[in-house]
C-alpha cells in the first residue's frame, strides 16, 4: 500500500522539547495570549517548548511566506533536540509547502509531527513521500489551549498516543461535547468554558468488520491532493474523515463524496470512519447522515460516524498509516498496532 518504509517516530518523553510551527495560517498577535496558554499546557504536561520563527507571524491567508513556512518545518526535522513538531492551526495553504520540502530530510530525521484540518495536507504528504507516521490530533490553538484546561478525553488520546509504545486499544466516545465558537481575538474564550453538550454516541450506519491502516482526515483540505503525486493509496485503508470549521452543507458533502464514487475510493477502502460535523443545524445533521448512507450504500465496507476527531471538542489523535479495526458486532474500534517506538533514555530539564 505504500511505497516506502512505514516509519514510527520515537514515543515522546517528560523533559522532550516540542517544536512550534504554522505552516499554513496564524492570527498574528491577537492569537498569542492564546498560544501561551496552550504552551503552558504543554509545560504542565513535562514538556519544553520552542517557537519556529516564523511561527507566530501573520500575512494576511498565511502565517508567513511559503520559504519561510517551510524553512522552519525543515529547521524542526532537523535539530536533533527537538522531539515533536506541533502545528499551531490549521488555515488552507498548506498546499503552498508541497514543491518546497525536501522529503529525504525529513526522512533522515523522523519524529512526531502532529496537527489536525488543512494540516492534513501535510500529514498524509508525509506519509505518502517518506513512510513517516503522523498523527491528526489537537493543535496547539485548539485543545491545548481549552479553558480551564485541556478536556482530559483529548489529553489522554494525545498523551497515549504519543508517549506509550504500545496500541492504543478500544476507542470511547466522549461523553459531552461542544462546538461553540468563542472569538479569540477577544478575552472570553480565556476565562470561560465552552458550553458543552451530551454526546449522542457514534451512529453506525452500516455494519460490517474490517481492518486497515487510517488515512485521512480533513474533506475538504483533502480536495487539494487530489490529481497529485500525494494522494494517498487507498487500497485496503480505513479511511477517516471530518469535514472543517467552514460547515459544508450536506449537499457540498455529497458531491465530494460521489466524486470519491467516481474515482474508485469507495471500491477500494476497507471501512470508513466519519466524525461528528461541525457547526451544523439538527436538521443539517440528519440530511448529512442521510448522505453519507446514500453515497456508501452499494459498497460493503462498515461505516460509522459521529466519531470525535473532527472540529468539535473534544478531540482524538490518531495516526496516518496505522492499522484500526471496526467490529460491529461488539460495536467497537480500535488502533491495533503502536504509533511510536520506545526509547532507550529518558530525557531530563537540564
Amino acid at each position: 500500500m505504500q511505497g516506502f518504509p512505514r516509519i514510527l517516530p520515537h514515543a515522546l518523553q517528560r523533559g522532550d522539547t516540542i517544536g512550534i510551527i504554522s505552516p499554513s495560517w496564524f492570527g498574528g498577535s491577537p492569537f498569542i495570549p492564546r498560544a501561551k496558554r496552550g504552551i503552558a499546557t504543554l509545560n504542565s504536561a513535562g514538556f519544553r517548548t520552542r517557537i519556529g520563527s516564523h511561527a507566530f507571524n501573520n500575512r494576511g491567508a498565511v502565517s508567513d511566506t511559503a520559504e519561510n513556512r517551510a524553512a522552519n518545518l525543515h529547521d524542526m526535522f532537523e535539530d536533533d533536540g527537538i522531539s515533536a513538531i506541533l502545528c499551531s492551526i490549521g488555515g488552507d495553504h498548506s498546499n503552498q509547502l508541497l514543491p518546497l520540502i525536501d522529503w529525504e530530510r525529513i526522512r533522515k530525521h523522523p519524529k512526531v509531527f502532529i496537527g489536525a484540518s488543512d494540516i492534513t495536507v501535510l500529514n498524509l504528504a508525509i506519509w505518502k513521500q517518506t513512510g513517516l507516521v503522523t498523527f491528526n490530533g489537537p493543535t496547539l490553538l485548539t485543545e491545548w489551549s481549552e479553558f480551564p484546561r485541556m478536556p482530559e478525553f483529548s489529553h489522554e488520546s494525545a498523551m497515549s498516543t504519543l508517549t506509550i509504545p504500545a496500541p492504543y486499544g478500544t476507542l470511547h466516545a466522549s461523553q459531552s461535547w461542544t462546538d461553540e465558537f468563542l472569538d479569540w481575538t477577544a478575552s472570553e474564550h480565556l476565562s470561560r468554558r465552552r458550553a458543552q453538550r451530551p454526546s449522542e454516541g457514534w451512529k453506525w450506519i452500516r455494519e460490517g468488520n474490517a481492518r486497515g491502516p487510517l488515512i485521512g482526515v480533513c474533506l475538504e483540505s483533502m480536495e487539494h491532493l487530489r490529481g497529485t503525486r500525494f494522494w494517498p493509496d487507498m487500497d485496503g485503508a480505513m479511511l477517516f474523515l471530518e469535514t472543517s470549521e467552514a460547515c459544508p452543507s450536506p449537499d457540498t458533502a455529497d458531491a465530494i463524496l460521489m466524486d470519491y464514487e467516481n474515482m474508485g475510493v469507495f471500491d477500494a477502502i476497507a471501512g470508513l470512519l466519519i466524525a461528528r460535523p461541525y457547526g451544523m443545524t439538527p436538521e443539517d445533521h440528519e440530511r448529512f447522515w442521510e448522505v453519507v448512507d446514500a453515497r456508501t450504500c452499494r459498497f460493503h465496507f462498515p461505516v460509522v460516524g459521529n466519531l470525535d476527531f473532527g472540529h468539535t471538542s473534544p478531540q482524538l489523535t490518531l495516526p496516518i498509516g496505522i492499522d484500526a479495526t471496526i467490529d460491529s458486532i461488539r460495536k467497537s474500534i480500535s488502533i491495533d498496532e503502536a504509533a511510536v517506538a520506545g526509547r532507550k533514555t529518558q530525557p531530563e530539564y537540564p
